[in-house]
């Protein structure tokens, strides 16, 4: 019976497993092999934590850790024509990379865990260190999809005030021009912004300023409207990071020397205020060197690191796990680098690429 059971059935109940689970199940037979392959619906599990190095020869590795069994992996990335950067988790267990080596922008969209990369059509215009943003969603057919916007950059020693974009669902069809940009926004997204961005539910894209005092961009998908919003203790902050909470509403994190860090929730309906949503216990408050603490994280649980070899504090709102833990780095493989970008995602076996 369970290898008679339609497709659209079986790729959502693999949704409820995770690949190490999966790679047992598509073990069974021919037919749930070929089901796993196909794109799948949305994941039921936990998130991993995936960590890609800022700089490395391509025939090294990226790591990834099982939050159920507290489980280290490691994905060579040795299929790769050449070296590439992380940028974003997309989603369906893809993430947005870009390529190290020429000066412009190219990105590509990878599957570290079944080794596909694909390489997305050049750009409008031609940019160095613009700002991106990722969108994501499902269709109609409960099928994932993704957008990236490209904001800002330079070229010819002059700042580029336009936004383009990228629909997965419209692939064929490349970059499109979404229209211009303030160029005092052009001008700070540029020099002083990560490629860290939140989507929230309420159809909002944001970025977190690198420079103190801190602050937030807010760009309003509906109408293309771009505000800078005011974060908490911004001028006390020493480290501070935004990430996308289970609610689907934007979270921020942040603390600085010798205080325990918090979070907050941005309310919109309240102008802009932030509330506090919660503190780092006292016994767990990492020591943490000013500005060198990173935030990776969305929904079900959001990681803060400072190096791959040192313990890692997770904040969690999945039910049965709320609340704070410290997780053991990578310390026991030998591996310990600090210059390394990481994202939450969920791995998926699907090759949903090609």
């Amino acid at each position: 019976m369970w290898n008679e059971l339609p497709f659209d059935i079986l790729s959502h109940i693999f949704s409820f497993l995770p690949p190490n689970s999966l790679a047992h199940a598509i073990c069974v037979c021919k037919h749930w092999h070929y089901c796993s392959r196909l794109p799948a619906f949305p994941p039921r599990f936990l998130s991993w934590f995936l960590a890609m190095p800022f700089w490395r020869p391509r025939s090294t590795c990226c790591y990834a850790r099982d939050p159920d069994q507290g489980t280290w992996y490691s994905l060579p990335m040795d299929f790769t024509a050449e070296p590439i950067l992380l940028v974003s988790y997309l989603t369906g267990g893809l993430v947005l990379c870009r390529f190290a080596s020429p000066a412009l922008l190219r990105l590509a969209v990878c599957n570290p865990f079944t080794r596909q990369i694909l390489a997305l059509p050049d750009l409008l215009a031609s940019r160095y260190k613009p700002v991106i943003g990722v969108i994501t969603g499902t269709d109609s057919n409960s099928l994932s999809y993704y957008i990236v916007i490209v904001a800002g950059g330079t070229y010819d020693a002059s700042y580029e005030s336009t936004l383009e974009m990228y629909d997965s669902r419209r692939g064929g069809e490349g970059w499109r021009l979404v229209g211009p940009m303030p160029i005092e926004f052009a001008v700070r997204l540029t020099v002083w912004t990560p490629n860290e961005s939140v989507h929230t539910d309420d159809g909002f894209l944001y970025w977190i300023t690198s420079a103190r005092a801190y602050s937030v961009v807010r760009l309003d998908l509906a109408c293309w409207a771009w505000r800078e919003v005011k974060l908490p203790m911004a001028d006390r902050l020493d480290w501070a990071a935004i990430f996308k909470r289970r609610n689907g509403q934007l979270g921020l994190m942040g603390g600085s020397v010798g205080a325990m860090g918090q979070v907050w929730e941005l309310d919109m309906q309240a102008c802009d205020e932030w509330r506090t949503v919660s503190t780092v216990p006292s016994d767990l408050d990492m020591p943490f060197g000013r500005g060198s603490i990173k935030c990776a994280g969305a929904g079900d649980a959001a990681y803060l690191y400072s190096d791959l070899g040192s313990d890692m504090l997770v904040w969690s709102e999945t039910e049965g796990r709320e609340g704070w833990n410290l997780v053991e780095g990578r310390s026991n493989s030998g591996i310990n680098f600090s210059f390394f970008k990481a994202v939450s995602i969920h791995p998926s076996l699907s090759r949903s690429l090609f």
